[in-house]
C-alpha cells in the first residue's frame, strides 16, 4: 500500500481520500434528492389521484339525482315537473361525463386511466337509449339498475384510486370519502326506489328486500365513516344525523319497512315530498363529501407543495453544500498543493543554491507546518554543524601549516645536521690524520732521541740541528694542541648539534604525535598520515637514542681530548725544557741523556695517547657516519612527511571549498 500511495503526489492522494467521500455524499444527496423526487411525483399522483376521484364522485353524484329523478318521472307517469327537472339534471350530469373524460392525467399511468374509464364509457355508451325509454315512459332496461350499476362503477374506481395513496392522512380522508359517497349512493338508491313506490303507492318484495338492502349497506358505510373519518368530519356527521331532515327521513325509512306485509297499499309521503326530504338529506351528505372533497384537495395539494418545496430546498442545499464542499475541498487542494509546492520550491532551492540560510514557512498549526519547523531545525543543526566543520577546518589549516612548517623546519634541520655531520666527518678525518702524523712523528722523536742516545757526544755539533728539530716541535706541538682544543671545540659543539638533533628529535616525536591525532580526528582520510606519523615517531626515537649515543662517545673524545690537551700542554712544557736545553746544551750535554729518556717517556705517552685517539677518531667517524644517515632518513621522512602534509592539506582545501559552496548567514 506505501509502496502505490508513494507513486503519486501528495493533492493526488488527498483529492482521491476527500474526493471520494464527497462523491458518496454527492451521490447519497442525489439519492435522496431522487427519493423526494421520487415523493413530489407520488404527491402529484395522489393529487390526480384525488382529481380523478372526485371526478368519478361527482359524476356518480350527478347520475344518482339523475337516477332518483328518473325513478320520480317514471313513478308519476311522465309528469312535467318531473320531466323538466330530469332533463335539468341530465344537462348537469353530460357535463360531469365531459369532465370525467377530459381528464387527462400527467402523472398517474395512462394505462391504469384508461382502463378506468374504459369500464365507464362502456356503460356511458347506453345512456342515450336508457334516457330515450324513460323519456318515451317506455324502458325495456331498468333504469335505476343501468344508473346504480354506473355509479357502482365510479365507486369502485375511487376506491381503487385511493388505495393507491400512500400518505396516511389522505388514505384516511380518502377511505372517509369512499364511505360517504357509499352513503350517498345508498340514500340515492333508497330515494330512487321509495320515489317509485311512493309515486306508485306500492312495492314489491323484490324492492323491498333491495331498498333494505340500500338501507343496510348505507348504515355499514356509515360505520366504516365513523372508524376512518377525522374528528371534525366525524363531528359534521353526527350533526347531520341529528338535524330534522335527517331524522326525518330515517322515520320514513322506517315507516317503509315496517309496511312489509302490506306492501299493495303503501303508506307514506308523497313522491314529491319524500324526494325533496331524500335529496336535502343527501345534500347533508354532499356537504360532508364536498368539505372530505376540499380538505383531500387541499392535503394532496399541500402535500404536492410541500414535497416540491422540500425537493427545492433539498437541491438547493444539495447545490449549496456541494459547492460548499467542493469549494472547500479545491480550496483546501489548491492550498495544500501550493504550500507543498512552496515547500518543495523552497528545498530545491536550498538544495540546489546549497542555501543554509533560508528559513522555510512555519506559521500554523498543521503538519506542513510542523514538517516546515522541523527542517528548520534540522537546517540550524546542519548550519552549526558546517559552522563548526568549517571552524575546525580552519584550525585544520592552521595545525597542517604548522606541520608544514616543522616538517620544513625538520627537513631543514635534518639537511643542517647532516652538514654537520659531514663537517664533523671532515674534522675527524683530520684529526686521525693528525693523530698517525703526531704517531708518526713520536716514533721519529723516539728514533731521533736513540740516535741522540747514540751520539751525545755529537750533541753540541748538532746542537743546532736539534734546536731547530725542537723548535719544529714546538711548533707541531702547539700546531696538536690547537688542533686538540679545536677538538674540544668541535666535541662540544658535536654536543650540542647533538643536543639539537635530540631536541628535533623530542620535537619530532611531538609532532609526529600531533600529527597522529590529527589523523585520528580526520578519520578515514587520515590513516595514511598516521601511518607516516607513526615511522616518524619510530625515526624520532632512533634519533634519540642515536645522538645519547653519539653524546656518550663524544664524552669519551671530550676526556681523552682533555687527556690529550693536559699531555700536550705537558710536551709543551717538555719542549720548551727541551728547547731551553737545546740552548744550553753546550752547558747541560751532562742532563741530555736524563732529558732524553724523559722526552722518550712522553713521545711514547703521546703515541699511546694518539692511537687511542686514533681509535675514538673511528668510532666517532662511525658514529657520524650513522648520525648523518638517520640524519637524511630523518630528512626523506620530512619530505615525505611534508608531502602528505600537502596532500591532506589539498583535501582539506577541498573539503573547505566544499564548505564554502554552503551559504551559512
Amino acid at each position: 500500500m506505501r509502496s502505490v500511495m508513494k507513486r503519486f503526489s501528495l493533492h493526488h492522494i488527498f483529492t482521491a481520500l476527500a474526493g471520494v467521500p464527497l462523491v458518496l455524499a454527492l451521490l447519497m444527496a442525489v439519492e435522496v434528492a431522487i427519493n423526494q423526487k421520487s415523493a413530489v411525483s407520488q404527491a402529484n399522483i395522489e393529487q390526480e389521484i384525488i382529481e380523478l376521484t372526485l371526478l368519478s364522485d361527482n359524476l356518480a353524484h350527478n347520475l344518482a339525482v339523475e337516477r332518483g329523478l328518473t325513478a320520480g318521472v317514471l313513478g308519476s307517469k311522465g309528469a312535467q315537473e318531473q320531466v323538466a327537472k330530469l332533463k335539468a339534471q341530465r344537462t348537469i350530469a353530460d357535463q360531469h361525463i365531459a369532465a370525467f373524460n377530459a381528464f387527462q392525467p400527467q402523472y398517474i399511468a395512462a394505462d391504469i386511466t384508461n382502463r378506468l374509464k374504459q369500464s365507464v364509457n362502456a356503460q356511458l355508451t347506453d345512456i342515450n337509449q336508457v334516457r330515450s325509454q324513460v323519456d318515451q315512459l317506455a324502458p325495456t332496461r331498468s333504469p335505476f339498475a343501468y344508473y346504480s350499476n354506473l355509479n357502482q362503477l365510479a365507486i369502485d374506481n375511487a376506491l381503487l384510486l385511493v388505495s393507491g395513496v400512500n400518505s396516511p392522512e389522505v388514505s384516511r380522508l380518502g377511505s372517509s370519502l369512499n364511505s360517504v359517497m357509499i352513503i350517498k349512493e345508498r340514500a340515492g338508491q333508497v330515494r330512487g326506489a321509495l320515489n317509485g313506490a311512493f309515486a306508485r303507492k306500492s312495492s314489491s318484495m323484490g324492492q323491498y328486500t333491495a331498498i333494505e338492502n340500500y338501507i343496510n349497506s348505507g348504515q355499514y358505510a356509515e360505520r366504516i365513516a365513523t372508524l376512518a373519518m377525522p374528528a371534525e368530519f366525524l363531528a359534521q356527521l353526527k350533526a347531520a344525523k341529528d338535524t330534522p331532515t335527517w331524522q326525518q327521513v330515517t322515520a320514513i325509512q322506517d315507516q317503509y319497512l315496517d309496511q312489509k306485509n302490506q306492501l299493495d297499499s303503501l303508506q307514506g309521503p308523497s313522491a314529491l315530498e319524500w324526494f325533496g326530504l331524500a335529496t336535502e338529506r343527501i345534500k347533508l351528505v354532499n356537504s360532508i363529501r364536498n368539505q372530505l372533497a376540499a380538505t383531500m384537495s387541499d392535503a394532496v395539494t399541500s402535500q404536492a407543495r410541500s414535497a416540491q418545496w422540500q425537493l427545492s430546498i433539498m437541491l438547493a442545499a444539495i447545490v449549496c453544500l456541494g459547492v460548499i464542499l467542493v469549494g472547500g475541498l479545491i480550496m483546501s487542494l489548491t492550498s495544500l498543493k501550493n504550500r507543498v509546492g512552496q515547500l518543495t520550491r523552497d528545498l530545491s532551492n536550498m538544495s540546489q543554491s546549497n542555501d543554509l540560510s533560508m528559513t522555510l514557512q512555519s506559521d500554523g498549526k498543521n503538519e506542513l507546518s510542523q514538517i516546515s519547523l522541523s527542517v528548520n531545525g534540522l537546517v540550524a543543526s546542519i548550519k552549526h554543524l558546517l559552522l563548526n566543520v568549517t571552524e575546525t577546518n580552519d584550525h585544520s589549516n592552521q595545525r597542517l601549516d604548522q606541520m608544514v612548517k616543522g616538517a620544513n623546519d625538520l627537513g631543514d634541520s635534518s639537511r643542517a645536521t647532516s652538514d654537520k655531520c659531514s663537517n664533523i666527518a671532515a674534522a675527524m678525518t683530520e684529526l686521525s690524520q693528525s693523530s698517525l702524523e703526531i704517531a708518526s712523528s713520536s716514533e721519529r722523536a723516539l728514533e731521533e732521541t736513540e740516535q741522540m742516545t747514540n751520539k751525545v757526544l755529537t750533541c753540541q755539533k748538532q746542537s743546532q740541528d736539534s734546536y731547530e728539530i725542537v723548535k719544529a716541535l714546538v711548533s707541531q706541538i702547539e700546531q696538536t694542541q690547537e688542533c686538540m682544543l679545536q677538538l674540544e671545540q668541535d666535541a662540544l659543539s658535536v654536543s650540542k648539534i647533538v643536543d639539537t638533533i635530540n631536541g628535533i628529535s623530542e620535537q619530532t616525536n611531538l609532532l609526529a604525535l600531533n600529527a597522529a591525532i590529527e589523523a585520528a580526528r580526520a578519520g578515514e582520510h587520515g590513516r595514511g598520515f598516521a601511518v607516516v606519523s607513526s615511522e616518524v615517531r619510530d625515526l624520532a626515537q632512533r634519533s634519540k637514542d642515536a645522538t645519547e649515543h653519539i653524546s656518550q662517545l663524544l664524552s669519551n673524545i671530550t676526556n681523552n681530548t682533555q687527556t690529550a690537551v693536559s699531555n700536550m700542554h705537558k710536551s709543551r712544557e717538555a719542549t720548551d725544557s727541551t728547547f731551553n736545553s737545546v740552548s744550553e746544551v753546550t752547558n747541560s750535554v751532562s742532563q741530555l741523556e736524563v732529558l732524553i729518556e724523559t722526552v722518550n717517556e712522553h713521545i711514547t705517552s703521546i703515541a699511546n695517547s694518539t692511537v687511542e685517539q686514533s681509535k675514538a677518531s673511528e668510532a666517532v667517524d662511525l658514529d657520524v657516519d650513522v648520525l648523518t644517515e638517520i640524519a637524511q632518513n630523518t630528512g626523506q621522512l620530512a619530505d615525505k612527511m611534508n608531502h602528505i602534509v600537502i596532500s591532506y592539506r589539498q583535501e582539506v582545501s577541498e573539503v573547505n571549498d566544499q564548505l564554502q559552496k554552503f551559504k551559512l548567514a
